[in-house]
């Protein structure tokens, strides 16, 4: 029996663990109405927490700044000694205050004295519906007004008639449905507890009508709210609550003053049910001028929303600094639809960006955003490209503060800045800056292979059979840069198995096809022989020049030859002249081979074709490369004069 009683103890404290950690994760906000789903604020009596604001035609009842009553004998307070019933008295709790009513002042000579409640809210909120509960009886005209812009102009939401025709010239909605005037709620009876019920959307098409559309937030937005009471009328009998209102004190109102009884209006009730505006984007809401994310536990409706969707604003009218890739909409009450604000790709550079229409029509409706003040160096719509002298650092990745690194360029070997720019340029990607004739690297830092003279002017070329002092320019009988090599007979640059990948593995075409002998290591090429100036013409080559070979380049998956034109016999579309120039040979094998062979320091007669577009000048199996002699010269010049004959 023990046991069982601990078993219990220990379910119910289990229980009560549950509750309360239940209570923590709703009250702490992880359990939110607004995930992925439309969600309003709780509803409540707008009026309540706030002044109401009344008028009476007799001041003894007043709270406006308005004339003094029109009696120069009788003062106010003579008028209306105490203000027992004030305006406050229409806003407080109905169940713990059931006997306290707002009282109008009385004016004995007034005919029709007309008086007036108003309700000034901060800001913009709405209001669904709005009931008021008479103790007199309800008037026979009065008018409910709304005003969107803190009073400056006013629209009739309602007016109320027992003659609509009679006081406002109006056809009652009775008779014309959708009249702006109706004889509801304007009978004299009951003489008290009488209701007057407004709602703000139609009730016929509310069903049907998002209330977060713009045509709802037309009728249902309001900064202000005004009862005009224009017409009282008195009950065929003595004032008395009806009986469902008696309570312990009823007696108090047999014996209400003389005064008080004459009161043309008195309001128990003022029910204005609202919430603030947050374009169903959020599900509760602070104090207007309050900055502090805190809830509020009073009755009174506050009026700045705790944004969600990623929105932003007083009233989530707009998306937040970061999240305008799309443009801003409100939530669907309809479909539950929340319509989030869509975060902009802007690389971790930025904290805010705008929505741009043409970046919204250019991508198809897909992306808008546009990156607002990009920082670590970076510039675009998405801060997705580095500055003006800065590039992409080559192994971080594109967010990254450090994304961008500044370009670093020799000033004497790259070329000046355009005029208006600052600092270094080189290329956004690679870093390469551009340099001057003859000079190489990503800094501009030194002379290419076969130049010297490292200066403002940039690099000359060398005037040797193979390589030269970089400074001095002084013939040198090797080349001590290891990405230029001496290519002996045969073809082969040694040392370079290691940089290529097995031969296996390449496929080779008819038109890059060698006579290197790819199983053995050397280089034997097979190359074209010259029989005599006929066969320059039977080919029909596009260049044909006496060249001296300088160096040649390794590429990895090509070679560049640089030679020296000594002669031209022949050129095609690009004009050849004397001078240092580039040839390539298209037959580089994994092996580091050039067929035909190309021996620096020798002279050759070259000739072969130009590559389409770029009129770069190849070297082929099909091409003439014969080593030159003068009479080889002689009789391929005269051939060549004679066309070909």
């Amino acid at each position: 029996m023990r046991e069982f009683s601990m078993l219990g103890k220990g379910r119910h404290r289990m229980l009560l663990a549950l509750c309360w950690l239940f209570l923590v994760l709703t009250r702490s906000g992880a359990v939110s109405r607004c995930v992925d789903h439309a969600c309003s604020p709780p509803i409540g009596n707008l009026a309540s927490g706030r002044t109401l604001l009344t008028h009476s035609s007799c001041c003894g009842n007043s709270s406006f700044h308005r004339s003094p009553c029109p009696y120069p004998t009788v003062t106010p307070h003579a008028l209306c000694p105490n203000d027992t019933h004030p305006p406050a008295h229409m806003t407080d709790d109905p169940f713990l205050h059931p006997d306290t009513w707002w009282a109008s002042g009385a004016d004995p000579t007034e005919q029709e004295q007309q008086d007036e409640i108003r309700l000034d809210l901060e800001t913009h909120f709405c209001m669904s519906h709005m009931v008021l509960v008479f103790r007199s009886p309800r008037p026979a005209a009065m008018a409910i007004d709304r005003s969107a812009d803190f009073g400056k102009t006013w629209e009739t939401l309602k007016l109320f008639a027992h003659n609509c025709s009679e006081e406002f010239g109006l056809p009652d909605d009775f008779t014309q449905p959708g009249s702006l005037c109706t004889s509801r709620y304007t009978s004299h009876t009951p003489c008290s507890g009488g209701e007057v019920i407004l709602r703000t959307l139609d009730p016929f098409n509310a069903k049907t009508l998002d209330p977060y559309s713009p045509e709802a937030l037309a009728r249902l937005t309001l900064t202000n709210l005004r009862i005009r009471l224009l017409k009282a009328q008195s009950c065929p009998g003595p004032l008395h609550p009806p009986a469902a209102w008696t309570s312990p004190t009823d007696s108090a109102l047999t014996s209400t003053s003389s005064t008080e009884s004459a009161a043309p209006y008195a309001i128990y009730t003022l029910l204005a049910r609202g919430t603030c505006l947050c374009h169903g984007h959020a599900e509760n809401c602070v104090a207007y001028n309050s900055r502090q994310d805190t809830r509020q536990d009073s009755n009174m409706v506050s009026g700045r929303c705790m944004c969600a969707h990623h929105t932003a604003g007083d009233h989530c009218e707009k998306c937040a600094p970061l999240y305008n890739d799309r443009p801003w909409r409100p939530a669907n009450s309809s479909s539950g639809e929340s319509n989030p604000c869509q975060k902009c790709q802007c690389h971790a550079h930025a904290e805010r960006c705008h929505f741009s229409p043409r970046a919204w029509l250019s991508s198809g409706g897909t992306s808008g955003g546009v990156c607002d003040d990009c920082r670590h160096n970076t510039v675009g719509r998405r801060c997705q490209r580095c500055r003006h002298g800065y590039h992409r650092h080559p192994s971080l990745p594109l967010n990254s503060p450090h994304a961008c690194t500044r370009c670093w360029c020799d000033p004497r070997g790259s070329l000046p800045t355009r005029p208006g720019e600052e600092g270094p340029r080189c290329h956004p990607r690679s870093g390469q800056c551009p340099c001057r004739t003859g000079v190489w690297g990503a800094s501009c830092s030194h002379c290419q292979p076969g130049h010297w003279g490292f200066g403002e002017e940039g690099c000359r070329p060398c005037a040797c059979p193979h390589s030269c002092d970089p400074i001095t320019g002084q013939c040198l009988d090797s080349y001590s840069n290891n990405q230029v090599f001496n290519v002996p007979i045969g073809g082969k640059i040694p040392d370079l198995d290691h940089m290529f990948t097995l031969e296996e593995d390449v496929q080779w075409t008819k038109e890059l096809a060698v006579s290197a002998l790819h199983y053995t290591g050397k280089c034997s090429c097979k190359e074209k022989k010259l029989r005599s100036a006929l066969d320059l013409c039977k080919t029909k080559h596009d260049y044909v020049i006496k060249a001296s070979v300088l160096s040649a380049h390794d590429k990895g998956s090509h070679a560049e030859v640089q030679v020296k034109v000594r002669k031209v016999l022949r050129s095609g579309q690009v004009a050849l002249s004397l001078g240092t120039i580039s040839i390539y040979p298209l037959s580089w094998t994994s092996r580091g081979c050039t067929c035909p062979i190309l021996n620096p320091g020798m002279e050759y007669l070259l000739a072969g074709p130009e590559e389409a577009g770029t009129g770069r000048l190849l070297v082929t199996m099909q091409s003439v490369v014969v080593p030159w002699t003068p009479r080889l010269g002689l009789l391929v010049s005269e051939g060549l004069r004679n066309g070909c004959t």
